[in-house]
């Protein structure tokens, strides 16, 4: 398994309303959404979608487009089908566990690195800090060696530890997986547990977003775009969501 999938990432479902939201009587306003999402799927630039558009706290226009499996069964999509959001787990769960960490006063943003994990601060890594993490701005590569596959967290932070940066920190603005490799390591080592559980108890339980989870349970699976459904090898690697 490549090291972007190796590691626990976010299965979402973004519902966090207890009790459905009042839906807007008339979708007038929006019929230009149908053609265009149509003639992407005719396009065969993706299978299917679903579209969601909100003002304040209601629902106005919600709709289910083509298919949320091709293989090995065609299933037509739903609008409660759940979605592989992929790097939306960066702000997703991360940030968000990251910045309730410091709302806490358990972490700073100018906080280094190193102070958490001590062993990265060689190579001229030690002054890179939590705030050049979340913003890409660490000096760090977009990403391990994809060609050297392995599995687990732990050996994706021992080979980000071993790495030395490509420029200064605070220099360049280069999007970088590892910064969030990191941040989720961090996130363990400051609160005791690992990234999904602290997302689940201290983010998603309190706004109710009952659907949001790594690796969704037999029960939301079913209703999984087929990307981690009928890829198990994706199961865990990235964001799933539905809107609603």
């Amino acid at each position: 398994m490549k090291a972007r999938l190796a590691l626990l990432a976010l299965a979402a479902v973004v519902s966090s309303a207890q009790t459905p939201m009042p839906r807007a009587e008339s979708a007038a306003g929006f019929s230009a959404i149908s053609p265009l999402v149509d003639a992407a799927i005719s396009r065969h630039e993706l299978p299917g979608a679903v579209v969601v558009a909100g003002r304040g706290d209601a629902i106005v226009y919600h709709r289910a487009f083509g298919q949320r499996a091709v293989a090995p069964n065609a299933e037509p999509m739903t609008e409660d089908t759940i979605f592989d959001l992929a790097s939306l787990t960066k702000v997703v769960a991360t940030t968000t566990s990251v910045m309730k960490l410091m709302e806490e006063g358990r972490i700073r943003l100018n906080d280094p690195v190193a102070s958490f994990i001590p062993e990265f601060g060689k190579y001229g890594k030690s002054g890179i800090t939590i705030r050049q993490l979340l913003t890409h701005t660490s000096g760090m590569r977009p990403d391990l060696e994809l060609e050297v596959e392995f599995s687990g967290a732990e050996e994706a932070i021992r080979r980000a530890i071993e790495e030395v940066p490509a420029s200064p920190p605070g220099e360049r603005l280069v999007y970088s997986d590892i910064n969030f490799f990191l941040l989720g390591d961090i996130v363990r080592r400051v609160s005791g547990d690992r990234l999904d559980r602290y997302a689940k108890t201290r983010v998603f339980d309190p706004l109710g977003m009952r659907d949001t989870g790594f690796l969704p349970a037999a029960g939301l699976a079913v209703r999984s775009h087929d990307v981690a459904r009928d890829r198990p090898e994706r199961r865990g690697g990235s964001v799933e969501g539905r809107p609603t």
